[in-house]
This record gives structure tokens, C-alpha cells and sequence, in this order.
């Protein structure tokens, strides 16, 4: 590994307290994140890097950062990160399923991208998400991936198609998402609308903010990495 990666993981161990406590705790990391975003080799590599932490916290952080990534570069990580919290599941559901939250923004931030591959990428992680609550694995999101989906997509996608035949006995247990199976079996857009989490714009972080210099260091730790990439 060249130094500028060494570095770049180095500043983002670093920075690992101040994106969860500073940031992200309080609905703010998305003034971190959509700036590395503009850096997609260098911030897939270190998103992928982080989902593989054994804390779920970092493997949490690693899930919003890949939603800030419209780039066809890094559709693989997102279905990459469910399998993992999808294995995850059977031994730690709790802390698997609040990795599965973050994954499901992240795909339905990406659904939103002009970007054709990066868009699918993201349909097909909600859509996965919905099957395995139908198979046996209930994430807790299932019900607000139903109701993304059913937006990006207006009801295109044949998971919702399929939904139609599902047997009551598989949504046992899963009171939210039987919500959200019965609205689509109903067509109900307005039970569907409010249960839709659509992604906001990224707060911008001010110059004179008290964590503005780390978070700079770990900005310009990203983009270097990525010039190397461009050479």
C-alpha cells in the first residue's frame, strides 16, 4: 500500500469518533460525507474498507458514506454490505438491522442518481431487502424499503409485482411491513407516501465549525488518493 492510502486510512481511523459523536449521531454526516462523494475511487475503497470492520458502528458509517458515491465505480458495494449484514443477521440481528437502516437509505439515495447503473444498484438492494423479510431475514426497514421502492419506481419493479401473492404467514411478526404489503396490494399511494423516506440535500459544514480542520484532513486525505488514481 502507497502512502497516500496509508494515509488516508490513517486519518480516517482518526476521524472515526468525530464522524459517529460529531456527525452522525446528530443527523449531520452528510456535511462529511457528500464532499468525499465527489471522490469516488478513493471514497469506495475506504467505504468498502470500513464495512468490513467488526463494529457495527463503522460498518454503519461505511453504509452512509457509499450513499454519497453517485458513481458507477462503486455500485457493487451496497449489495456487497447487505450480503455481509445478511450473514450477519443469524448471530446479531439487533446490530445487523441497524446496519440494514443505513443500507437502505444509502439505496434509496442512490435510486435518485442520474447515473442508470447506480439508480438499478439501488432498486436492487431495496428490492433484496424486501425479499429477504418475505424469506426469513426481517429487517426492521423493510417496511420503509417497500414504500422507496414503490416511489423510485412506481410500482415497476416485479418484487412489488410479487408481492401480490405473498402468504400472510411470511409478513408473521413484521407488523410495519405488513403495512406496507397491504398498501401496495392496495395501490393506497398516500399510506405509501408517508411511509417514504426520500433523501434530503446535504447540510454544508461552515468554515467555523470546531470540527472543521479534522474533517478537512480526512478531505484532503480522499482526494489525494484519488489523484493517484488518475495517473
Amino acid at each position: 500500500m502507497s502512502d497516500v492510502w496509508e494515509r488516508l486510512q490513517s486519518v480516517a481511523t482518526e476521524s472515526l469518533d468525530l464522524m459517529w459523536y460529531e456527525f452522525a449521531k446528530e443527523g449531520r454526516e452528510s456535511a462529511i460525507f457528500a464532499p468525499l462523494g465527489a471522490y469516488p475511487g478513493a471514497a469506495s475503497w475506504l467505504a468498502g474498507c470500513m464495512a468490513m470492520a467488526d463494529d457495527c458502528i463503522v460498518r454503519k458509517l461505511a453504509a452512509m458514506l457509499i450513499g454519497w458515491v453517485d458513481h458507477p465505480r462503486a455500485i457493487e458495494q451496497l449489495s456487497t454490505m447487505l450480503r455481509h449484514e445478511r450473514q450477519a443477521f443469524a448471530a446479531d440481528p439487533l446490530t445487523a438491522n441497524s446496519v440494514g437502516e443505513d443500507i437502505m437509505f444509502a439505496a434509496t439515495r442512490w435510486t435518485a442518481s442520474s447515473h442508470p447503473e447506480v439508480a438499478d444498484a439501488g432498486r436492487q438492494v431495496l428490492a433484496g431487502m424486501i425479499r429477504d423479510a418475505l424469506t426469513g431475514t426481517p429487517w426492521n426497514t423493510a417496511n420503509w424499503a417497500t414504500a422507496n421502492l414503490y416511489r423510485a419506481t412506481n410500482r415497476s419493479h416485479d418484487i412489488l409485482r410479487e408481492i401480490d401473492t405473498v402468504m400472510d404467514e411470511h409478513l408473521k411478526g413484521q407488523e410495519f411491513f405488513r403495512k406496507a404489503v397491504t398498501a401496495v396490494r392496495g395501490g393506497d399511494r398516500e399510506t405509501l407516501a408517508k411511509l417514504a423516506t426520500p433523501p434530503g440535500p446535504p447540510e454544508v459544514l461552515a468554515s467555523d465549525d470546531p470540527n472543521f480542520a479534522q474533517v478537512s484532513k480526512l478531505w484532503a486525505a480522499v482526494a489525494a488518493a484519488e489523484q493517484t488514481l488518475q495517473q
